[in-house]
């Protein structure tokens, strides 16, 4: 993708933000009532393969099928029971991943402006944590929603 075009989506994505805002009330959620998940990603090379693998076997254990985003698809807009933000970095693509999914459980690495996530996992020191790191304490924080 272009220079341009990775800008221009940006700045379309801060002007529709608010039109595409989703409504879906949000709150925590047990594994049970879940079917679907999306993971947003810095980058599709953010988690290696065995990671990911590892990622949809422990929500395949729970009948979730997961699906994949990075801040280098065009269309970031999803519907999921889940979304899941593994993204270290702030920027537009996961402000408007986060705020224009229409999950009902949603987690992310910091909060957000307007309280976007239900959940938050914050690193321990000035770095941040890898996303290996922080889908561990996930995983551990799901099993334990009832």
């Amino acid at each position: 993708m272009s220079m341009w075009r990775k800008l221009e989506l940006k700045l379309r994505r801060r002007l529709c933000l608010r039109r595409h805002r989703s409504t879906v009330p949000t709150g925590l959620v047990p594994l049970s009532g879940m079917h679907s998940a999306v993971i947003y990603l810095d980058t599709p090379a953010d988690l290696m393969e065995p990671q990911k693998i590892k990622i949809a076997s422990y929500f395949k254990r729970y009948g979730i099928g997961v699906s994949w985003l990075s801040s280098e698809d065009e269309q970031l807009r999803s519907s999921s029971d889940l979304f899941i933000s593994l993204s270290s970095l702030h920027d537009i693509n996961e402000l408007y991943a986060a705020v224009c999914s229409e999950a009902r459980f949603k987690i992310g690495r910091r909060q957000l402006k307007g309280d976007v996530y239900d959940f938050v996992v914050t690193d321990n020191g000035p770095e941040p944590a890898p996303a290996a790191e922080a889908i561990d304490v996930i995983e551990h924080f799901l099993v334990n929603i009832q």
